[in-house]
């Protein structure tokens, strides 16, 4: 069968690029599903890495299936602050520097040990992630420690959880307005 007539059968049973694309129950189910997959991993001995890169994918995808609810185009990137924008969700500060983080995270801190270049490894360790670490000194004594208000990890859920809650909020009451207009 060539490529002409598997692309007729894919419009004759509705499966085309467009559809999917449109089709915020799928980018829903499957931010849900990447949810799952961070909550299950923040309770196991998995590297921090997976743990985030399964958390910043379930938020990525919930802020495109909200624009998608929202009839709007998605954008293809990785940017959560420019993507939650997008979803129209407002974030605190610190809220708006765990989304940074995490969209390093996606980008490439979450699949490979540097990024493409130099450039982009020292704006990460010295912007990105300093945002995030805590210095103290005590006598000659310094302690380092990840800001527990910022930083997403298996120990501090809740900094993650509670940006899911959010976004999951914005899309609950989209859906809500769609029902509420199908009744009248």
């Amino acid at each position: 069968m060539n490529g002409r007539i598997r692309e007729e059968y894919r419009e004759l049973a509705g499966f085309t690029f467009d559809k999917e694309q449109s089709n915020e129950t799928f980018w829903y189910n499957l931010a849900v599903s990447f949810h799952k997959g961070a909550n299950i991993l923040c309770h196991h001995e998995a590297h921090i890495l997976v743990f985030l890169f399964n958390a910043a994918l379930s938020i990525e995808l919930l802020f495109k299936a909200i624009v998608v609810a929202n009839k709007n185009k998605i954008r293809f990137e990785h940017n959560l602050l420019k993507l939650a924008k997008d979803a129209e969700i407002s974030f605190s500060d610190n809220q708006e520097k765990t989304l940074e983080f995490l969209s390093e995270i996606l980008i490439w801190k979450g699949r490979y040990p540097t990024p493409t270049n130099a450039k982009i490894w020292k704006n990460f360790q010295d912007k990105v992630l300093e945002k995030h670490i805590i210095r103290e000194r005590n006598g000659i004594v310094g302690v380092t420690r990840a800001n527990p208000e910022t930083f997403p990890s298996p120990r501090n859920y809740d900094v993650y959880e509670v940006l899911w809650n959010i976004a999951n909020k914005k899309w609950s009451e989209i859906q809500m307005k769609k029902q509420n207009s199908v009744k009248y």
